[in-house]
C-alpha cells in the first residue's frame, strides 16, 4: 500500500491562505476602490489634455447644500466622459440587439419611431371632464379668441396630430384601417367645444390618412410631417381661411433635396463612431421664393399671423436640418399669395409663441387673422399649464 504524502507546515499555510476570506474581501474593496479612483483620473486626465477646467474642482465654487451638491453630481454625470462612453455603447447595443428606444424614443416597425409623450396623448384618459380647471386649453383658448375679437381679429387653430394618429401600423400591424386616425377619447368633444364656441379649428388627421394613400405623410425617424404632409396640412388651413386674404401673388417653388436623420433618431443618443443603425431618410422640401428668386421672409405687416412650434419651424428654420425658408409659414404664404408674420418657437410649448407676440407693441395693429398652431400631444401632456393670455390694444398678458 503506498505511502500517504506527509503534511508539511508550509502545505497547511497555504491551504489557509487560500480559504482565508480575508483576501477575498480585501481584494474585491481594492478593485472596487480602483474601480472608484478609475473615473475621475480619467474626466481629470480628458479635462487637462482638452485644456478645459477641471469639473471637480466645481464643487468649492457654489456653497455646501443639498441642492448645491446634488445639482454637481447631476453635472458630474452628464458629462463624465466615462459615462458618455459606456451610455452611447449601451444605447447602440439596445437598439441593435434589443429593438429598444428610451424615455423619448419608440422604436416600431419599419426603422421608425414615434415619440413617447405623442403616443401618451393618444393613449391617456380623456381631458375634457374638467373643462374648466385651472390651465386646462379650454380657457385658455376662448378667452384669446376674446381679446382677439374685441380687436377685429379673428382666431383660427391649426392643431397638428402626431405621427401615431397617421401610421398606427408601424406600431402595430394588427390595428384595421377602417378604424381610420386613432386619437385621444375626447378629441371630438373637444373640436366640437372649439365649434360651439364659433372658433374655426383645422385639425387634418383625416386629410393626412387619405394623403398618406399616395405618399408618405410624417418622416420616419422625426416628430414632423414630411414635406407631403406639411403641404395637406397647408392646404386644408388656407381653404379655412378662405379667398379673402388672398395677396397679389407673385411667389413661387424652388426644390431642395435634404438627407439626415430626424430629431428622435438624435434622442436616442447613438454615437457617430459605430454602424448607423438605422438608415437616414431623403425628403424635397420646397423652398417659397419671390419674383426675383430670394426666398420669402415673414412679413410682420401681414394681416395673417402665424403663431406655432415645431411642426410650423421644421422645413423653415435651418438648425432643425431639413433646410430652410421651406415650412409652414412659407407654405401657408404660398397658397394665400402673399408673405406671412410667424412666431414659432420649438420647445416652446403653448404659451411661449403667445406671450412673446403679446409683447410686441401695437401687436394686432393691421392683423385680420391669428393662426394658432399647436401639436395635438399638447391638450394632454401640458393640460394645466395652458396659461390665459390677454392681447390688449397696445399687447400684455395676464
Amino acid at each position: 500500500m503506498p505511502e500517504e504524502p506527509a503534511v508539511t507546515a508550509d502545505a497547511v499555510e497555504a491551504t489557509q491562505a487560500r480559504s482565508d476570506p480575508r483576501a477575498g474581501r480585501i481584494a474585491f474593496v481594492g478593485g472596487f476602490l480602483l474601480l472608484i479612483a478609475f473615473v475621475p483620473v480619467v474626466q481629470t486626465a480628458w479635462e487637462l489634455s482638452h485644456r478645459e477646467p477641471v469639473q471637480a474642482l466645481e464643487v468649492f465654487s457654489s456653497p455646501l447644500t443639498a441642492e448645491g451638491l446634488a445639482q454637481y453630481e447631476r453635472r458630474l454625470e452628464d458629462h463624465s466622459v466615462v459615462a458618455r462612453a459606456v451610455r452611447e455603447r449601451w444605447h447602440w447595443l439596445s437598439l441593435v440587439a434589443l429593438n429598444a428606444g428610451n424615455q423619448k424614443a419608440v422604436v416600431a416597425r419599419d426603422d421608425s419611431l414615434f415619440y413617447r409623450p405623442s403616443l401618451d396623448f393618444a393613449l391617456a384618459p380623456g381631458f375634457m371632464a374638467d373643462p374648466q380647471a385651472e390651465g386646462h386649453p379650454l380657457p385658455a383658448i376662448l378667452a384669446f379668441r376674446d381679446s382677439l375679437r374685441a380687436q377685429g381679429v379673428e382666431l383660427v387653430l391649426l392643431i397638428a396630430p402626431g405621427k401615431e394618429a397617421i401610421y398606427p401600423e408601424w406600431l402595430s400591424r394588427r390595428y384595421p384601417p377602417e378604424n381610420g386616425p386613432p386619437s385621444n377619447q375626447d378629441m371630438a368633444a373637444f373640436l366640437e367645444a372649439m365649434r360651439r364656441a364659433g372658433i374655426t379649428a383645422v385639425y387634418p388627421a383625416e386629410a393626412l390618412w387619405r394623403g398618406k394613400l399616395t405618399g408618405q405623410m410624417y418622416l420616419r425617424q422625426d416628430t414632423h410631417w414630411t414635406p407631403e404632409g406639411m403641404a395637406i396640412a397647408a392646404d386644408e388651413l388656407a381653404r379655412a381661411l378662405g379667398d379673402a386674404l388672398a395677396g397679389p401673388g407673385g411667389l413661387a417653388v424652388r426644390p431642395m433635396t435634404v438627407t439626415r436623420h430626424g430629431d428622435l433618431y438624435d434622442m436616442l443618443g447613438l454615437p457617430d463612431y459605430l454602424p448607423e443603425p438605422m438608415p437616414p431618410e431623403t425628403v424635397t422640401v420646397r423652398q417659397v421664393v419671390d419674383a426675383s428668386g430670394r426666398p420669402v421672409e415673414p412679413d410682420p405687416a401681414s394681416p395673417v399671423v402665424l403663431l406655432g412650434d415645431s411642426f410650423t419651424n421644421i422645413y423653415s428654420v435651418a438648425a432643425m436640418g431639413w433646410g430652410d425658408h421651406a415650412g409652414l409659414g412659407e407654405q401657408l404664404a404660398l397658397r394665400l399669395g402673399r408673405p406671412v408674420d410667424i412666431i414659432a418657437l420649438n420647445d416652446g410649448g403653448v404659451n411661449t409663441a403667445r406671450v412673446s407676440f403679446a409683447r410686441r407693441p401695437d401687436a394686432l395693429a393691421g392683423k385680420r387673422v391669428v393662426v394658432w398652431q399647436f401639436a395635438a400631444r399638447d391638450l394632454v401632456v401640458s393640460n394645466g399649464e395652458w396659461q390665459v393670455i390677454d392681447i390688449g390694444a397696445q399687447g400684455g398678458r395676464r
